[in-house]
């Protein structure tokens, strides 16, 4: 059974986890060629080659246009893949990461579901992120994914609703609802800024079970985040093959001897 593991070295967003597939061999034109099936216009990918902290991957922008900034809440997304032309796996298991995002939103503002809107969420980039990473999992041929534990980052992230802490609330909610594993900051990092995004976030405690598997592994792709680091990769790495069945816990004890 093939199988992968997402390593969240620098985080996780929805571009981060979209350029790990492209790098891993999932092609821009298959890609595109999933998303068309949506038949939602005002956006565009494209990718690059480039390095974080040295390390060489894919950088993916998802550029708006022509209404891909007007804002829309999860019924619309919903409705907009229940109403493609997507594989039934694709659209259930999209449908679910929107679910779970709402249910965050939901908790968060303390508002219900159908009244909770998503803000910076709102636009079409969200739908590609989440759409583009379930059917990417899909062309590489995936039928269980992994992901390693979160780095929690520090300091604060500028939203809509003013200035919060990082992780924001609804990234955190979704920590909570998973019983996600979450870790400090690699190299001991001070005011990282945000690291995981609701985004990512949403799609990785829906889809992924956090733990370590045993793979004979294919290939390893790296998706590049925006920001540079001086402390660590802004990379997320996604690893994928074969699992041979034995599954590796995350933690990790320090004994000492004298």
């Amino acid at each position: 059974m093939r199988s992968a593991f997402i390593q969240c070295v620098g985080g996780a967003s929805g571009d981060m986890i979209l350029g790990a597939l492209i790098d891993s061999g999932v092609s821009l034109d298959d890609l595109n060629g999933e998303l068309s099936k949506l038949k939602a216009d005002g956006y565009t990918l494209t990718e690059q080659k480039s390095q974080r902290g040295g390390l060489e991957g894919t950088h993916l922008k998802v550029e708006l246009s022509n209404g891909g900034n007007r804002k829309r809440n999860f019924s619309d997304f919903i409705a907009i893949v229940e109403a493609s032309n997507l594989s039934e796996k694709v659209v259930e298991r999209s449908c679910a990461v929107f679910r779970r995002m709402a249910e965050a939103e939901s908790a968060v503002h303390g508002t219900p579901i159908d009244e909770t809107h998503l803000h910076e969420l709102g636009t079409l980039d969200t739908l590609v992120d989440v759409v583009g990473s379930v059917a990417g999992l899909e062309i590489l041929g995936i039928h269980r994914l992994y992901c390693s534990p979160f780095p929690s980052g520090s300091g604060v992230v500028k939203t809509e609703h003013g200035v919060m802490p990082v992780p924001a609330p609804a990234t955190a909610a979704l920590f909570a609802m998973a019983r996600a594993p979450v870790v400090p900051p690699p190299g001991n990092a001070t005011d990282t800024g945000e690291m995981v995004t609701p985004t990512g976030a949403a799609i990785l405690t829906t889809l992924a079970t956090f733990q370590q598997p045993s793979l004979n592994v294919e290939r390893v792709g790296y998706g590049l985040g925006t920001r540079e680091s001086a402390h660590y990769p802004n990379a997320l790495v996604l690893w994928y093959g074969e699992e041979t069945g034995a599954l590796y816990n995350t933690d990790m004890r320090l004994i000492e001897t004298n």
